[in-house]
């Protein structure tokens, strides 16, 4: 009797086809193609892609398919201990095979397709948690750098207001960016400075100008200047130049009535500047800024930034605000700063300063204004 691999050669070279037209033309592998033609059916995954492709193969010849597998049905009863019931049942539609056999071909394919979906799942995910900017509040009281009877438009730039519902909530900011939030009445604020090979991230806590490093996920409490209560700060989340910061409010903190007393004074301390004038829109204060160092610097001019970024060593700079202006320097000690032609020193080298210039009017007299600098 002619075998299997017999029947399977002598068709295909009647119609002068090769080996590797076959499997072109049927999308069985090639190797695939030599086992069947050489009876090593072991070679093959299963006995479903042996009876599969045996099908296929023998269709694509135009010979009879049942005879083929009946005959190789045959050679298993003689040849191995496969169980009579199992080969003599009906065989299984070629249909599950060709997928199974569509898949082994183009795995590495479908390897690519699911790590890119896994990819763009990931980049989705993380686009949820920071699309969404800081909670910026209605009703922003920041008196001192914000005149609100005169400019309802007032703003601040990279600055907002966090909203603080049941004593928490988060705020996602970029590096520089600040956020405001208040602490029964007690305006206070931080800024994200740096985010370090990310797992940690610098903030600058204001009042008190007070520099920590949050850790992902581990709480860090703070008592910030003047401030009735404990402020805990935790690092959720960080991508590229990007944190999410959440800011939950703790326990009560005495203030000292002698820290009270001295921040009353400080805000209220006239640093030898003032000008005559009959009423706020005639105000003026002259800033002079001198780099004797390299430093960075910030500058908002009635809530408007004018200046932002490293400056050299050697620039003199001037600037010219009336209500009020805020200014922040990296090195405190390599800049020389003038308000009104009186002079001022904010720190030593590589100190922060974050300072707030604006006018108090003198009770005694109604025509007198002072300049007030008070901290950030």
């Amino acid at each position: 009797m002619t075998s299997i691999g017999e029947k399977l050669i002598s068709a295909r070279e009647s119609r002068k086809l090769s080996r590797k037209d076959v499997s072109k033309e049927t999308n069985i592998p090639l190797k695939y193609i030599e086992a069947l033609e050489e009876e090593e059916f072991d070679r093959l995954p299963s006995e479903t892609h042996v009876i599969g492709f045996l099908r296929s193969y023998s269709e694509f010849l135009r010979i009879n398919a049942d005879e083929i597998i009946q005959l190789y049905k045959g050679y298993k009863i003689g040849e191995s201990a496969t169980p009579l019931e199992e080969l003599t049942k009906p065989t299984r539609s070629p249909v599950f095979a060709n997928i199974i056999l569509f898949f082994d071909r183009y795995r590495n394919y479908f390897l690519i397709g699911i790590a890119a979906v896994g990819f763009f799942l990931v980049i989705l995910f993380i686009n949820m948690i920071f699309s969404s900017r800081v909670d910026v509040g209605e009703g922003d009281d920041l008196g001192v750098i914000k005149n609100q009877e005169h400019d309802k438009k007032t703003t601040l730039g990279n600055y907002h207001k966090l909203v603080l519902q049941n004593d928490a909530g988060n705020a996602i900011v970029s590096v520089n960016e600040g956020v405001f939030f208040t602490v029964e009445k007690r305006e206070a604020m931080f800024i994200l400075r740096s985010i370090q090979k990310g797992e940690s991230a610098v903030i600058e806590i204001s009042p008190g100008n007070t520099v920590e490093t949050l850790v992902m996920n581990q709480p860090k409490v703070v008592t910030i200047k003047g401030c009735p209560r404990e402020v805990e700060f935790t690092l959720k989340a960080l991508a590229e130049n990007t944190a999410n910061i959440k800011v939950q409010l703790g326990k009560q903190v005495e203030i000292a009535e002698e820290g009270k007393h001295e921040e009353q004074k400080a805000e209220v301390a006239v640093h030898g500047s003032s000008i005559i004038a009959r009423d706020e829109r005639s105000l003026s204060m002259i800033i002079e800024m001198q780099f004797v160092q390299k430093s960075f610097v910030e500058v908002y001019l009635d809530g408007m930034m004018k200046r932002r970024g490293m400056v050299p060593a050697g620039v003199s700079e001037r600037f010219e605000a009336n209500s009020h202006a805020q200014i922040r320097i990296g090195n405190a000690g390599g800049v020389k700063v003038k308000i009104n032609n009186v002079e001022y020193n904010w720190g030593g080298p590589g100190q922060v300063a974050n300072k707030v210039i604006t006018w108090r009017k003198d009770p005694s007299k109604p025509n007198l204004w002072h300049i007030v600098v008070k901290d950030w």
